[in-house]
């Protein structure tokens, strides 16, 4: 049963919502998105997709979005949030765990808060999961925690996508020394290129709105991550530039699309080269081209498998009965990855179906323990716990 709370701004007159789409657990997670001409429709659609993810994981959390129809490159931006957050208090002291979304940072979501007198965004979890104050802020810091030039919060959905992208490529029998196209370079696709980077994989396109950065031998992505978030793509030094549909059809093992919905076209199926593609951004590709790239032998890993990061992260940070160090973390989500992304492919072969429909599939037989502690119980957490003796699973 889903719950609405509508919002209309005092002062600008603007409209917000935030989407419960399920009340049957203690809590629920998604995150905050500030878009001119946003709707409830979509946030209704988005806070679905949300319990997805969670039901997926086998995570004790309902699906939830919130947003606010508003210009983020408005500059009454950070006190439109905050009268919003404002107005969320109780939610998000009791019910709401919050993320970003587009529009907004993490950053900027926790200072708001806390000059609302919220303790974080993330408040909401710590009785859900019966932690003290001290204990709920210990495992809170490691979000902070320095990783490559990003910290834990800014990696981990990004490091989500690049360990799933390349779990489904060893499903697929690609070896090693993979190729990448990588499409989108905003806040998803850097932390999946920092994860691919340090995974030792050959990253041989980059496209944005821009355009498309393109190099068969590999593209410098270490000097493209250090430049600034306000820098085009193809504006980044590299010898070829293409526009950015370019990308798709370049030769590469895997194509990752990390920005923007309906990054491919119908018309645009046959010019995929890529024999895995990997759909980390909400709605990234429509259920017709999903089919038709199926329908070629493609394997396509949808949206709310290769997005789960978020919502995978906090049952890594959160379910092991010890606090996590931010590499550990990191590492419990490769090994989540992996287990989710063999469970999916293998089980879609066995059933000759696609791996969207194996994991709607797995949603379904989930059963959901609404009255228990949101994280701790999810199988792909056990399996990838497993990996490492002596680690004891529940918090």
């Amino acid at each position: 049963m889903s719950q609405i709370i509508t919002y209309t701004d005092p002062l600008e007159g603007f409209p917000g919502w935030l989407v419960y789409d399920e009340t049957t657990c203690r809590i629920a997670a998604g995150g905050f998105r500030v878009q001119p001409g946003l709707t409830e429709g979509t946030l209704r659609a988005l806070a679905a997709k949300m319990t997805l993810k969670q039901r997926l994981l086998g995570i004790n959390v309902d699906g939830a979005k919130c947003g606010i129809a508003y210009d983020p490159r408005s500059r009454g931006k950070p006190e439109a949030i905050r009268r919003f957050l404002s107005f969320l208090r109780q939610e998000l002291l009791h019910r709401m765990s919050m993320g970003c979304d587009m529009g907004t940072h993490w950053d900027e979501l926790e200072t708001l808060a806390r000059a609302e007198g919220i303790p974080g965004i993330k408040s909401a979890i710590r009785a859900a999961q019966g932690l003290d104050e001290d204990a709920f802020a210990a495992r809170m810091a490691v979000l902070r925690g320095p990783l490559g030039g990003m910290d834990l919060a800014q990696r981990r959905a990004g490091h989500v996508l690049a360990m799933i992208a390349l779990a489904a490529a060893e499903r697929a029998g690609l070896g090693t020394g993979l190729t990448i196209g990588l499409q989108g370079f905003g806040n998803l696709g850097r932390a999946a290129a920092c994860s691919l980077l340090e995974s030792a994989a050959t990253i041989t396109a980059v496209a944005d709105e821009y355009g498309c950065a393109a190099d068969p031998a590999g593209l410098d992505v270490a000097d493209m991550l250090a430049s600034s978030y306000q820098t085009p793509v193809p504006a980044m030094g590299h010898r070829r530039a293409l526009p950015s549909a370019g990308l798709l059809g370049l030769p590469c093992d895997l194509l990752v699309l990390a920005a923007g919905s309906e990054a491919i076209g119908e018309d645009q199926v046959a010019a995929v080269q890529a024999p895995v593609v990997v759909v980390g951004a909400n709605c990234g590709l429509s259920s017709t081209v999903e089919k038709l790239l199926f329908e070629r032998g493609i394997l396509v890993i949808p949206d709310f498998v290769g997005g789960i990061g978020g919502s995978a992260s906090m049952e890594a940070l959160f379910g092991p009965r010890q606090t996590p160090s931010p590499r550990e973390v990191l590492d419990t989500l490769g090994g989540m990855s992996r287990a989710l992304v063999t469970d999916l492919v293998d089980g879609a072969r066995r059933n000759s179906t696609s791996v969207r429909d194996q994991a709607l599939e797995r949603v379904d037989t989930r059963t959901v323990l609404g009255d228990e502690r949101p994280y701790g119980d999810s199988p792909y957490l056990q399996a990838a716990l497993a990996e490492r003796p002596g680690r004891r699973t529940r918090s």
